[in-house]
């Protein structure tokens, strides 16, 4: 490459894994050009050219290729069949059409790990008005995962559900057309291992987080690294990561989520085929971060170092219950008169309850006391009626 560095990347989507995407990027030559359904998003004080449309519309993501040099995204919603058209008329796209559209669909995901001996938790395919009908006796213990096949995002299409409740031909109450029946493993400890690789073939994971959920909305409350996993657990996490992002010979940034079961065993859960939750904390807490990783690999440059600097925890910011709209955040001075925070909020215009609104990280020698000081930094942070 003769000129640093002179690229147009079109991102689909302008959430704020875009936003952050982009912040990463401030100290390259790099053109920002984003697609996004409305301007009232994270990225569009962001772009060098900003496309109002959806991100299902052909035309509108040729048209985003069209001004663009290489193509990702940051959501899996997309029109993928699109991306793929584009491949074969020579676009960069990253991660690939086939990879995304294995990914947009748990059902093929599943299959995928199945078909390449890539450990994860036993399943069968079905559909809501159907899974009356399924063998569930395969699964031991009363309860069965449930997942749309499509659709699903932030812990949305995801239930545990009860065989009897199944087998009484309740599931289409709640779901509708394809599904993944999964074993339900309780007890698990949630584990995610971010994985880079460039189109060079080199191949590099993050170290392991540990990740705790909010049981009632299902998503990520707090995650931090180290994880608490022996080394011989950490080791079979990541081969098993590694493993898989070969087998789909992705080139890109991946989130290979993983459950711990309680007899030491590494199940895949699922895979993003983006920059991820389980690795916003890279912005500090290690020498590369996950989105200066995606940025070398669109650059075709060789993968910065993945070693955790300090252990580190991350929080989630969500939509406090009871406030929908306008919003003011309480317990800011708290956050930055703390040493080792840092906090990163999504310019998002409207809240509500379950959403997420930004993030905080800290960083401390000591991870118990990181931890010890994200629970207190938490419970003064509050989204407030403006």
């Amino acid at each position: 490459m003769t000129q640093p560095f002179k690229l147009k990347i079109g991102i689909i989507g302008g959430g704020q894994l875009g936003k952050m995407l982009i912040e990463s990027a401030k100290p390259l030559n790099v053109e920002f050009n984003i697609l996004e359904a409305t301007t009232d998003c994270p990225c569009y004080s962001y772009a060098s050219t900003f496309i109002e449309g959806s991100l299902m519309d052909s035309e509108k993501i040729k048209e985003l290729a069209a001004i663009s040099d290489v193509i990702t995204y940051e959501i899996e919603h997309v029109d993928v069949a699109t991306l793929k058209e584009l491949e074969t008329l020579g676009k960069t796209v990253i991660p690939s059409g086939g990879i995304l559209e294995i990914i947009q669909d748990k059902g093929r995901q599943k299959q995928f790990y199945k078909q390449h001996n890539l450990a994860t938790a036993p399943f069968i395919l079905s559909d809501a008005d159907k899974a009356q009908n399924e063998d569930l006796s395969q699964f031991p213990g009363d309860k069965i995962v449930v997942k749309s096949c499509t659709g699903g995002y932030d812990g949305k299409g995801v239930s545990i559900q009860l065989k009897s409740n199944i087998k009484a031909g309740e599931l289409n109450t709640v779901f509708k057309g394809p599904v993944v029946l999964e074993s339900y493993v309780p007890d698990v400890t949630e584990l995610s291992v971010i994985v880079a690789r460039n189109r060079r073939g080199e191949i590099k994971s993050f170290p392991i987080v540990e990740m705790v959920f909010d049981p009632e909305i299902n998503l990520v409350d707090y995650l931090f690294a180290p994880s608490n996993v022996s080394k011989n657990v950490a080791d079979d996490a990541n081969a098993l990561a590694l493993s898989a992002i070969t087998a789909l010979d992705g080139v890109g940034i991946f989130a290979v989520e993983l459950f711990l079961t309680p007899n030491g065993e590494c199940l895949i859960n699922e895979i993003a085929p983006r920059p991820h939750n389980s690795g916003h904390h890279t912005i500090e807490a290690n020498y590369t971060s996950q989105y200066e990783q995606l940025m070398r690999i669109m650059l075709d440059l060789p993968l910065g170092s993945t070693d955790l600097i300090t252990p580190a925890v991350m929080t989630n910011i969500i939509g406090s219950n009871g406030v929908t709209g306008a919003y003011s955040l309480d317990g800011i001075d708290e956050l930055m008169s703390t040493q080792g925070a840092y906090l990163h909020w999504y310019n998002k215009s409207v809240t509500k309850p379950g959403r997420k609104m930004g993030h905080f990280t800290v960083l401390d020698t000591d991870l118990k006391e990181a931890i010890k000081k994200s629970h207190f930094l938490k419970s003064k942070l509050n989204t407030v009626p403006q």
